[in-house]
C-alpha cells in the first residue's frame, strides 16, 4: 500500500535569515500530481554563425598551413 503525501501549493522558500539552500529538504515530496512545463533556452542564432565561422576558419587555416 502506498500512501499519498501531501502536496504543497505554494512556492518552496526558505525561513527568514536562513540561507537559500534550506529552500531544499529532502522531507519535500516531489509534485507528481502537476505537469512539469519545461521552457527550451536555444542559443541565438548568431551564436550558431559564430561557431561556423569559427570552424570554417580552423580548417581553412589548416589546410593553408598543411599546403605551404
Amino acid at each position: 500500500m502506498v500512501e499519498e503525501l501531501p502536496v504543497a501549493s505554494g512556492p518552496i522558500v526558505a525561513p527568514g535569515g536562513a540561507s537559500a539552500a534550506e529552500a531544499c529538504r529532502p522531507e519535500n515530496p516531489l509534485d507528481d500530481s502537476r505537469y512539469h512545463i519545461y521552457d527550451s533556452n536555444p542559443a541565438p542564432w548568431w551564436l550558431a554563425l559564430l561557431w561556423a565561422a569559427y570552424l570554417i576558419f580552423g580548417a581553412s587555416y589548416l589546410i593553408y598551413a598543411l599546403l605551404a
